[in-house]
């Protein structure tokens, strides 16, 4: 076969319609394969990489592991905060720490030995922070505090015994810490992940956030503390997704600073023949690179899943080579991936599915890479390129419809003109998200409007057709559109009396910490759709609806009758 990546189904399906035509003689060739398979991926269907995998949930392995590397990040925090009350400090931490909680954390089906070096630094770092800091309380003459743990600090452990030993954590954990506490770690975890990533991405521009590190530190020697009381976790929680947010504001100024204002752009999901690159995750700084790089190598570049945003900044409309999206998003990687001919470049984050893809043209830029993905370093696309020119690449190219994707500053404003002369009739504004791509999230999206009354407005940030009687503000996927609407309406509705009801569907490693900081913001109702479990587990789930009074979508009529 030409096409490199494939889904372990679609082998099977291969070898099935090889098996018929010998029975039947028929003469099908390899191309036919890939024409019944993939010709029509781009109609409208139900379709999650979950589902795919068969299994949609962390796996105990990974479990054991990742409670392994909280009891060694945990512990280094600790004496990393010693050290700082002492006026020391080590910058490998910092990185250690970063790269950790950012990437391993979030992608822990990588290698055992890639793993277990990881584990080494870490351990080497919390005996040289631990030895400095005792050498210096002793030469001061201060007391010497210690945090009790049950890692051997001076022993080897094989992985086999690492897992044992996460397997331990966790039973002990499960007998000492209530469920609610325990809930509340998870959040805690989520909302470290999404300041890191955050964080890490600042750093991508050569800027930094000591403030948001050193959150970072005390929200992890949170976890050093399990007596402590619910009240303090969700205190501490509330701090922390305030440090996020304005991470995630600073993101945005960057970014218009560095490829303009977001304005109206057109997206292509059309192919043409040429050699191609696909680049996907969220760091756009990343996918500059590549054009730059790519500019006079005549292949083409598109892009995938929330990358989707660049067609709203002017910088990257300069770039001919940039083609347009392709694929219907993150929870579709595998078969976008599998459909795709030609080499794919993910970035930093942005690797949780790529286990359950079979090795081929996979790239990425992250510290942590899975075995069969190739690393790019400092920048040197060199590889990249190579393997997007050996590829097939587009034969004939397909024409699909385009797209418009995000709004003018002239027509932002007639909206919220448009809104705020019509709040006093009102009683709720209700905002749903740009991410409404399966047919379930769209039949609901319909259900509910056709239920509303005169007295709700519904606000739809996605460019999908709408009812007239719903205003639509065209967004890229980010959050930043949603916070710059109710930065408008917010105080007219408070005097109004009008309710404010918000409804996610996107399920990543920022919602928890976008949904809770919401309603620390004021929104009176924050509505979350179903999320696979390997995101957000059940349990989770009922712990932001009754620690935070976050609601799981419903039915529509009832999720109406709440507002």
């Amino acid at each position: 076969m030409d096409y490199y990546v494939v889904l372990h189904c679609s082998c099977l399906i291969m070898t099935f319609i090889r098996k018929i035509t010998r029975v039947s003689n028929l003469k099908i060739s390899s191309k036919s394969y890939y024409i019944i398979m993939f010709y029509n991926y781009h109609e409208d269907y139900q379709y999650d990489s979950c589902i795919s995998k068969g299994i949609c949930s962390i796996n105990p392995r990974t479990s054991s592991l990742r409670e392994v590397l909280v009891m060694y990040l945990k512990q280094l925090a600790f004496y990393t905060l010693k050290l700082k009350h002492l006026g020391l400090k080590n910058d490998s931490t910092e990185c250690i720490i970063l790269n950790t909680l950012s990437g391993l954390m979030s992608n822990l089906e990588i290698g055992n030995q890639q793993f277990y070096k990881t584990l080494m630094s870490l351990k080497s770092i919390i005996i040289e922070s631990i030895k400095t800091y005792k050498d210096v309380c002793k030469s001061k003459n201060i007391q010497i505090k210690s945090m009790p743990s049950v890692i051997r600090l001076n022993k080897q452990l094989n992985i086999s015994e690492l897992i044992k030993l996460g397997e331990k954590e966790f039973s002990e954990k499960i007998k000492l810490v209530s469920q609610e506490k325990r809930n509340l770690f998870e959040v805690i975890f989520m909302v470290l992940k999404s300041i890191c990533i955050n964080l890490v991405e600042i750093q991508s521009y050569g800027l930094d956030d000591k403030t948001a590190y050193l959150e970072i530190l005390y929200l992890l020697n949170t976890l050093n503390y399990p007596n402590s009381s619910a009240y303090i976790y969700k205190k501490k929680i509330l701090k922390a997704i305030e440090i996020d947010f304005c991470l995630a504001k600073r993101l945005h100024r960057i970014k218009t600073e560095r490829f303009g204002s977001q304005t109206e752009g057109e997206v292509s999901y059309s192919t043409r023949p040429n050699k191609c690159i696909l680049v996907a995750g969220t760091n756009i700084q990343e996918l500059k690179n590549v054009l730059d790089y790519t500019k006079d190598k005549s292949i083409d570049v598109y892009t995938h899943g929330d990358m989707i945003e660049v067609y709203t900044y002017p910088k990257f409309q300069e770039y001919k080579h940039l083609r347009g999206q392709f694929g219907k998003g993150i929870e579709n990687c595998l078969l976008d991936f599998a459909t795709f001919p030609g080499a794919i470049l993910i970035a930093k984050h942005s690797l949780e599915t790529i286990e359950y893809l079979y090795r081929g043209r996979l790239f990425t830029t992250d510290n942590f890479v899975p075995q069969g993905v190739i690393k790019i370093k400092d920048n040197d696309f060199t590889p990249l390129v190579n393997s997007a020119l050996s590829a097939r690449g587009f034969k004939k190219g397909q024409i699909h419809p385009s797209v418009k994707l995000g709004c003018t500053e002239y027509e932002f404003d007639t909206k919220m003109d448009e809104i705020l002369s019509k709040m006093k009739s009102l009683k709720n504004i209700v905002i749903f998200p740009t991410e409404m791509n399966t047919v379930l999230q769209k039949e609901y999206f319909e259900s509910f409007i056709s239920k509303t009354d005169d007295e709700t407005l519904v606000i739809s940030l996605s460019n999908i057709p709408c009812d007239k009687k719903v205003i639509v503000i065209n967004s890229a996927p980010d959050i930043c559109m949603l916070y710059k609407i109710l930065d408008r309406i917010s105080s007219s509705a408070e005097e109004n009396n009008v309710a404010i009801s918000v409804f996610i569907s996107k399920c990543d490693k920022h919602t928890i910490s976008n949904i809770l900081n919401l309603k620390k913001i004021g929104v009176n109702n924050v509505f979350l759709s179903k999320c696979t479990p390997i995101m957000l587990n059940p349990t989770l789930t009922e712990t932001l609806k009754t620690e935070f009074d976050i609601r799981p979508t419903t039915k529509p009529a009832e999720d109406l009758r709440l507002l």
